[in-house]
Formats: structure tokens, sequence, C-alpha cells
């Protein structure tokens, strides 16, 4: 391929990326149904979606209101999903008082026991201790050692992957690699409106 020809083809590549990257649309479960899951704390409490919210026709019995979930699947290995942590424990702090529920769901271990390991998942630092150097421990992690839940939101090793869950068992977001430092920007004014519905 002559130069001229390159440069055109890279030309129309970038604009390609570009262009698809502005579209912003949104992740393929927005609008559908949350997955129910049933997950371990670190201290061996199982947590249920089911705790926090249903479907609108469902007859709510728990004793609190139901909750907006914001749910982030992260790995000690992947560095964009400690930054977005990072961002969730401030989100997490402005809403104490709301009716918001935030979890990260850990997948350390799943991907340190897959078959098809590499050197950077076995190495990987345990989730925990990590967390704790870095001072992010407030948010309640669950485990998926088994990538179950991972699975059932299809989830892949392309983190830190993020939901919303509102009030009524619907996923209102899910993004692959949300910009950490527009976490606030994005989930702000979903989370206002999701806890006012």
């Amino acid at each position: 391929m002559n130069i001229k020809l390159q440069k055109i083809f890279l030309a129309v590549l970038f604009i390609s990326v570009c262009i698809a990257a502005d579209k912003n649309e949104p992740g393929p479960l927005v609008g559908t149904t949350a997955k129910f899951w049933s997950l371990k704390t670190i201290e061996g409490k199982f947590e249920k979606l089911n705790n926090y919210t249903a479907p609108m026709d469902a007859d709510w019995t728990a004793e609190s209101e139901r909750k907006v979930i914001v749910f982030s699947f992260f790995a000690s290995w992947c560095q964009p999903c400690i930054k977005e942590i990072g961002e969730l424990h401030k989100l997490q702090e402005s809403y104490k008082d709301a009716p918001v529920q935030f979890f990260l769901v850990n997948l350390t271990d799943f991907f340190r026991h897959r078959e098809k390991d590499t050197k950077q998942y076995r190495d990987a630092p345990d989730a925990m201790e990590f967390l704790g150097r870095k001072g992010l421990t407030d948010i309640t992690v669950l485990q998926d050692p088994t990538g179950r839940t991972a699975r059932a939101y299809g989830v892949s090793n392309v983190l830190p992957r993020l939901f919303v869950i509102d009030k009524y068992r619907t996923v209102a977001m899910d993004e692959t690699g949300l910009c950490p430092t527009c976490l606030q920007d994005e989930l702000s004014p979903l989370l206002d409106k999701l806890i006012a519905d």
C-alpha cells in the first residue's frame, strides 16, 4: 500500500473511531430486568439483589425502602478499576443519606484461577489488601470467585464494568471503562432521577 493510501486509510479509521465513540450508546443490558444475584461479603454475609430492589408489581416485604444499586465489577490487576473505585467512594459519601446502595464485585480470584491464566492474573495482589493499602474499603465488596454473576451480566476481562439498577430492578446504566473523572458528572444526575422515581 503506498503512503497516500495509507494516510487515507488511517484518516478514515480515525474518523470512524471518533464517530463510534461519540455515539455514547447505552450498554447492552440497559432497559432489561437485572439478573438475580446472591454473593458473599468478605465477612461471609450474603447480599442479594432482592434485599434492595424488586419489580414494580412485586410486593415489597423488606424492612427498609427499595434502593438504587450501583454495582461495579473490578479486579486488583485493573488500574482503571482502582481509579473508578476512588470516585465511587466519593459518590457514596455524597449519597450516604439517600436510598442508594454501592457494591464492588471482586473478580480477582476468578481471573487468577481461570484455565487460560496469565502472569498478570496469577500475580495480582489480594483485592482486599490492595484496597486497604489505597484506603478504599468503605464500599461493600462482594466475592464472585466462580464468575457466575459476571457471566450473567456479560462481564469479560474488560474492566471496570459498572451497572446502575433502579428500585424496580431495571438496569439503568451499563458502562465499561467509564472515564473516572467523569463518573460523578455521569452518575449524579442519573441517581437523582432514579431516587425521585
